[in-house]
């Protein structure tokens, strides 16, 4: 602590003399500094003179020789040692009233109400001294300083905790069995990446900061709609127009003339899992292309079912409209030009009337029944039943047996095996690819 003392000139005329006399005295005995016991006896001696002689102003009482208190003193201060001792005092008031507001609010913490008026208390306190005037709704750890006045709070106290984008591992693992329970798809270890991509997109829909809190909400069930494009955002795969080929030459060399021979009308094909439709509609595109090779093939005479779990994507499947990027995937420029047409927006085109005409969309979800469906003469199931367990893929398959009429065919993926009904089907091998025949 720093201390100030102030005279008038007409006072401090004996006491100079004696200090000229000891420093004469110290010269002359070869000393280059006063011994630290003459510094204090000319101190004390200084003191004690000065106050008697002027009535002991500093202390507020004549002639008392007090301690000293620079909020009394009342003489003409020395240029710049009274800036000093005043702020290094005010300083320290202020620095202790910060410590004691600091300490009764974190004593207040456990009760809000209490806290609330300590902070109010401290914000007046604040604002008296040049800081910026706290509202009692923000916590005491974020209230801000002025560094010059009050010193920081440690950076670890003053962090809050910020909210991740990302799903965490435990949620990852509560969703990848309420997935499978709702639609049999089995995300497996290490996919959290999937999750985080296909479902952070509907965050800014519902007003939600993370993966997190979506799969709470959605796993609730209380929204519909959220749960919904939850489950669709999930279950949506990515397709092409004729994809892998040899399911559409299939379908063009040895399926549809076989039931044409047999005079089988109406022929029944089923898509499952369509997606955004290019199954079907690719299905449709090979039977008119016949038309003109094999007359006894009635377009109207055949009724192609696509169905799918996501009502998103059956919306885009009735609507037909396809963007430039989905017609250049699998789409020759001649399919192009012969059933497609263009519409106002010269980046979409929909599919030709005659080939959406042949087409129905319905939701099914593949683990449910499929009582309403009817009986198939062929049905495409392609690229869906990886995303299945074992023994959800033996109960699909034996569904699909129950809907396809004897002598009927299924088409599974390149990659995917008939498990647990093998034995019901006849296997042809097209030379690429493989369908199978039931018996």
């Amino acid at each position: 602590m720093f201390f100030s003392f102030f005279r008038h000139k007409d006072e401090d005329e004996d006491e100079s003399s004696e200090l000229n006399d000891r420093k004469d005295q110290s010269s002359l005995s070869g000393s280059s500094s006063l011994s630290s016991q003459a510094a204090s006896d000319r101190f004390s001696k200084y003191r004690t003179g000065s106050a008697a002689r002027a009535g002991s102003p500093l202390s507020g009482r004549p002639g008392a020789s007090g301690t000293l208190h620079g909020s009394t003193l009342n003489r003409r201060p020395a240029a710049g040692a009274d800036s000093a001792s005043r702020s290094a005092q005010l300083l320290k008031e202020r620095y202790q009233a910060y410590e004691r507001q600091k300490a009764e609010l974190k004593a207040r913490e456990a009760d809000p109400k209490a806290a609330a008026a300590a902070r109010q208390a401290m914000a007046a306190r604040i604002s008296s001294i040049g800081r910026p005037t706290v509202t009692s709704s923000l916590p005491s750890r974020n209230i801000p300083r002025n560094p010059d006045v009050v010193p920081s709070v440690p950076k670890a106290s003053s962090r809050l905790p910020q909210p991740t984008r990302e799903v965490s591992d435990m949620q990852y693992h509560r969703f990848a069995v309420y997935l499978q329970e709702k639609s049999g798809i089995v995300l497996g270890e290490h996919k959290q990446y999937l999750v985080n991509s296909r479902l952070s997109s509907l965050l800014p829909t519902f007003h939600l900061n993370s993966v997190d809190d979506l799969i709470n909400q959605a796993m609730e069930e209380k929204n519909e709609k959220l749960t919904e494009q939850v489950l669709d955002a999930m279950t949506t795969n990515e397709t092409l127009w004729f994809r892998d080929t040899y399911p559409y030459l299939a379908l063009s060399n040895i399926i549809l003339p076989e039931l044409a021979m047999r005079g089988k009308y109406p022929v029944r094909i089923w898509s499952a899992a369509c997606s955004s439709g290019q199954e079907p509609y690719s299905i449709g595109i090979v039977i008119q292309e016949m038309m003109s090779h094999m007359v006894h093939i009635d377009p109207t005479q055949v009724q192609i079912i696509g169905t799918d779990l996501s009502a998103e994507m059956l919306q885009r499947c009735r609507e037909g409209l396809y963007d430039a990027h989905a017609l250049s995937r699998g789409l020759s420029s001649e399919r192009r030009a012969k059933f497609f047409k263009p519409t106002h927006n010269p980046n979409l085109m929909r599919i030709d009337s005659r080939v959406k005409r042949m087409v129905e969309f319905r939701p099914l979800n593949l683990l449910g029944s499929y009582a309403l469906m009817g009986r198939f003469d062929v049905i495409f199931c392609r690229n869906v039943l990886i995303y299945f367990n074992n023994d959800v893929k033996a109960s699909i398959l034996r569904k699909f047996g129950m809907c396809l009429n004897k002598g009927g065919y299924l088409i599974v993926g390149a990659t995917e095996t008939l498990t647990g009904v093998a034995d019901q089907y006849e296997m042809i091998r097209c030379n690429p690819g493989i369908i199978y025949r039931k018996k």
